[in-house]
């Protein structure tokens, strides 16, 4: 048996056996609306009290009473009555309907009955819900079904306690960890035929209904397992709803202070964010004796930073490439009044569709936190995923603090929700009413993991931009599935199990590095064994490594060297690529660059003219980059910044040159790559870099006349 814990909860609501709409009003200032003025009230299909919204307007505080009664006289026609309640806990409208008195004890009230005859109807008031309305069916006739004569509350038994959402504490267990959760009437709540004994732990059914345990939002990311255990060791796994439950998380319901509906399924009317519950459906009457609930969990959870929004930098598209790492300054566009009182106005960023163009990265962030914030309406977030498209999608936020309080946005959940993996924010806009806000923060996440176990940040190792992870805080062995290929992970000696790009003590036994994907070292250390692939175009093409490599067999290296003039000079290196040196590569085979040693975390990675990049790098204006362009192949002059971008491992070459493609001349050789085309028509012979003649050469470097030149 479990011992109930309750929690001190002030009881608002008029002090009074029975309670009407008129004293509900006045003890609840303007909550309810259109009470009626006399009684009895006829009813057709138009309101009857208060509002039918969807959404955490005009309703009053009803913790102090269990049942709402009404009188019926006048019957005529059978019609449902639909009383509202808001849930500010799941942030959704319920829906309950009027029952004959005489069934109350056995009622499923979230079911639709008709009342069919004069006599009193009662509807059980929801554990911490709020009176909003009540209304016939809709698309009923106008023609009056009955009239009501009194409509009034009946005080509690018991005081309400308020519904406060649990902390899971995880201990180890079996190779995961496990918390068990108490039975307390502060955050386990049921519906429908379905009641619990908070002290002996003991749950009846006597019909359909539910048995919901609400969790504070972070506890369930990563669940593998989860139960109630009964006193004979009996699992009700089996009534467990986790029809939510994506990637093995269970989330059977998402709460938060908001109203969001998630695209694509508009009848479940899911939401996400503040508080995370699991839900336990009971179609059979029986009795159940709970001796614990549990959870078990992968622990390895991802460390974050808050920082101030208006910090972050801005982005800017580009028409030929997606790329979030190189950021620039857009004048306005960081905040217009955040830490202050606005009316339809933009609080952060812009809003218009061209303005998509400019972002703020938060794709790397959990969360968005809004403080001292509250408003009688909404606001809404602009914002793009992945550049691809320069439309707005706008996310319409309700339902939040009607007074100042603290509002989060769940970027996590909200990409999962919406089938995203980025996150860039175009703006913040207040929508028709005022708002009042001290700050905005965002929680965005380090490099940092610790724990045991996977799931808990599979989201954030999704980020292809990741180019280190911080492992050393994991306490049991995993695999880390990373999305950057050339992720490397810092761990202790056992914790990770990756087969490569893993540093232990300073050491990493296998550099593995995929082309096209960024790296950055986070300290310096040393390869034992390092790999690196790469296809030709064309023949030839520029490398820079992080380690000293050796040149493959077919394959020659050269650095570039730029004096004067429309010519850069080649030299060639034999043997191996010193570590961080750019060079010009020519070879007609798919190569792999193999070695060891060294690798620096800062490193200039400049060789005579050539400077290597390990990240996606935007090639500054008036650099020169290796194309197969109109005059065939060689190094392009670079019209403009923000225009050609350098992709990892390669290199782009500096000069002062006016011309707009360089020559590239090799030692001892006249001229250097350039096209072609009007050389072919000489009659000299085409030997190919080792000096075998070539009857019909193809694609690549060869000397024709004591020349080094490319054909194209």
């Amino acid at each position: 048996m479990l011992t109930l814990m309750l929690l001190a909860a002030g009881v608002v609501g008029v002090n009074a056996d029975n309670a009407t709409l008129d004293q509900l009003k006045a003890a609840n200032g303007t909550g309810l609306s259109n009470i009626p003025a006399s009684y009895p009230v006829s009813v057709t299909n138009a309101v009857i009290f208060g509002s039918d919204a969807s959404a955490q307007v005009g309703n009053a505080n009803v913790n102090n009473y269990d049942y709402l009664y009404v009188t019926v006289t006048d019957f005529a026609l059978a019609m449902s009555v639909r009383i509202f309640f808001w849930d500010p806990n799941q942030n959704i409208r319920i829906d309950y309907y009027l029952k004959p008195v005489a069934e109350k004890d056995n009622a499923n009230f979230s079911q639709a009955s008709d009342i069919t005859a004069n006599g009193t109807y009662c509807v059980k008031i929801p554990d911490g819900a709020r009176l909003q309305g009540a209304k016939g069916p809709w698309n009923a006739s106008n023609d009056v079904h009955f009239k009501i004569s009194e409509i009034y509350l009946t005080e509690r038994a018991t005081p309400y306690v308020e519904l406060v959402p649990y902390t899971l504490v995880w201990t180890p267990n079996a190779g995961t960890y496990r918390a068990t959760i108490p039975i307390s009437e502060s955050h386990i709540r049921t519906t429908g035929a379905v009641s619990i004994n908070y002290s002996t732990g003991e749950v009846t059914s006597t019909g359909s209904g539910t048995l919901t345990i609400y969790l504070n939002k972070e506890d369930l990311v990563g669940a593998t397992g989860y139960n109630l255990v009964t006193s004979n060791n009996a699992l009700l796994g089996d009534n467990l709803d986790i029809t939510d439950a994506v990637n093995g998380e269970v989330g059977g319901i998402y709460g938060s202070r908001n109203s969001w509906y998630i695209a694509g399924d508009g009848s479940r009317k899911d939401r996400i964010g503040a508080i995370t519950a699991f839900k336990y459906n009971f179609n059979n009457a029986g009795s159940w004796t709970i001796s614990s609930i549990y959870i078990d969990a992968d622990q390895l959870i991802a460390q974050t930073t808050n920082k101030d929004l208006t910090t972050m930098p801005y982005g800017k598209w580009q028409a030929t490439a997606n790329v979030v790492s190189q950021y620039v300054e857009a004048d306005n566009y960081k905040t217009n009044n955040i830490d202050g009182n606005a009316h339809n106005d933009v609080l952060f960023g812009r809003q218009n569709n061209g303005d998509a163009n400019y972002y703020v990265d938060l794709t790397n962030c959990s969360k968005i936190i809004f403080t001292g914030f509250s408003s009688n309406a909404q606001i809404r977030l602009f914002y793009n995923w992945d550049g691809t498209d320069t439309n707005k999608p706008i996310e319409t936020i309700s339902d939040f603090p009607t007074t100042a309080g603290t509002y989060v946005f769940d970027i996590d959940a909200f990409k999962k929700a919406k089938g995203i993996t980025f996150f860039h924010l175009i703006g913040i806009k207040s929508a028709w009413a005022n708002v009042t806000l001290s700050s905005v923060t965002v929680d965005e996440y380090t490099n940092k993991i610790v724990g045991s176990g996977i799931n808990r940040v599979k989201s954030y190792l999704t980020n292809p931009y990741l180019t280190s992870i911080d492992a050393t805080g994991v306490t049991a062995a995993v695999a880390l599935p990373t999305a950057n290929p050339n992720c490397l992970i810092v761990a202790n000696e056992g914790m990770v199990t990756n087969a490569q790009n893993v540093i232990v003590d300073g050491t990493c036994a296998n550099l593995v590095l995929t082309d096209g994907h960024p790296f950055k070292a986070p300290a310096d250390f040393t390869a034992t064994s390092a790999s690196y692939a790469t296809t030709f175009k064309a023949e030839a093409g520029t490398v820079c490594l992080p380690y000293a490599a050796t040149i493959p067999t077919g394959v020659k290296a050269y650095t570039l060297t730029y004096t004067s003039g429309d010519a850069a000079t080649a030299t060639e290196v034999t043997g191996t690529i010193p570590a961080n040196t750019p060079v010009l590569l020519n070879g007609s085979d798919d190569a792999t660059f193999s070695g060891s040693g060294s690798v620096a975390a800062a490193a200039t990675n400049v060789s005579g003219a050539l400077t290597g990049v390990f990240e996606d790098t935007y090639v500054p204006a008036g650099s020169y980059v290796l194309q197969n362009g109109d005059e065939g192949l060689g190094f392009y002059k670079v019209a403009a910044d923000n225009t050609i971008l350098a992709k990892p491992f390669r290199a782009y070459l500096t000069a002062t040159s006016a011309a707009r493609s360089l020559k590239i001349n090799f030692a001892g050789a006249a001229t250097g790559i350039e096209s072609v085309a009007a050389e072919t028509q000489q009659n000299g012979q085409y030997f190919d870099l080792q000096g075998r003649r070539v009857a019909q050469p193809t694609k690549g470097l060869y000397i024709v006349n004591g020349k080094k030149m490319m054909v194209k």
